[in-house]
């Protein structure tokens, strides 16, 4: 969530849209602004801007109550875009912050991003290459809800591809997406059967369902009860039929985790198998320079 100053940015830089709007149809289409909507027209002239040459410039005008003349001239067509494009980067900016901090990356692995990802073997180096493949064919991968498996060893480096599949997909495409482990995820869904709880078992749920990318960490690990494993399907489930992606991260072997959530769902979720990544070697956290998520 954006903080107090972030949140009046946002405010300050839509009001500063709307009015550079406005001024932007008025430049060229003569559309005049609310405000000077009862000025009468003046000249049309041609006048040369410093930065992109020659213009065609309208006037307006009209008197204040003293009954003194005013005059209000349309500003370059071109200067007019760039300040559009500028307030629109930054309101874009502002936008990515709040989703990234909506998908739940924990601070210590904060720093993941695919360049500092170690391939210390070949089969590392092949799962980064994929992993970056499916969060630049995003359009695509959200448009045939195409979801991924990973499965392996832990501090082999899954969480830091997922999170930096994540970041890539929020920034560059304005993704909803998060980021939660089985048990948070099911305690989610235990909570609302609480007589106090302000959120409803429907609302979470649909919530998790309708997410544009899901990943769930730590599947397979445990599961207390039939109840967690039913809550599981039924989110992932829905997904599949809303034809959205989900990521499942294990530290199983892809052979466990159909065993232990059932070969249906594993197979749904990678599309009979054929997405999926396997990190079978050694944990290399601890190592020089190689902590792994």
């Amino acid at each position: 969530m954006l903080d107090f100053n972030q949140r009046k940015a946002r405010e300050e830089l839509k009001a500063q849209q709307e009015k550079l709007g406005e001024e932007l149809a008025f430049a060229v289409d003569h559309t005049r602004p609310w405000q000077w909507g009862s000025w009468e027209s003046g000249e049309i002239s041609k006048v040369t801007c410093e930065k992109h040459g020659e213009y065609e410039r309208i006037t307006l005008i009209g008197k204040d109550i003293r009954g003194r003349e005013n005059l209000k001239h349309s500003l370059c067509p071109s200067c007019v875009r760039e300040s559009v494009a500028k307030v629109e980067a930054e309101l874009r900016a502002l936008q990515v912050a709040d989703l990234l901090d909506e998908v739940g990356i924990a601070r210590r692995f904060e720093h993941c991003e695919f360049g500092n990802y170690q391939e210390i073997n070949p089969t590392a180096a092949r799962n980064l290459a994929a992993c970056q493949r499916y969060a630049e064919n995003w359009p695509s991968i959200f448009e045939t809800g195409k979801g991924l498996v990973m499965t392996g060893s832990c501090g082999t480096g899954k969480n830091h591809l997922a999170i930096s599949m994540a970041k890539q997909i929020v920034r560059d495409h304005l993704a909803q997406v998060e980021i939660t482990d089985v048990m948070r995820l099911t305690r989610a869904v235990k909570n609302t059967w609480r007589s106090n709880s302000e959120r409803t078992e429907e609302a979470v749920l649909t919530h998790y369902s309708s997410l544009d990318l899901l990943i769930i960490d730590e599947v397979g690990v445990q599961f207390g009860s039939p109840t967690e494993m039913t809550i599981l399907q039924e989110v992932i489930n829905a997904r599949y039929e809303s034809v959205l992606p989900t990521i499942l991260i294990s530290n199983l072997t892809f052979e466990q985790l159909q065993v232990s959530i059932s070969e249906r769902i594993v197979d749904r979720v990678t599309d009979g198998g054929r997405n999926r990544l396997a990190f079978n070697w050694e944990s290399f956290r601890g190592h020089s320079g190689g902590a792994a998520a």
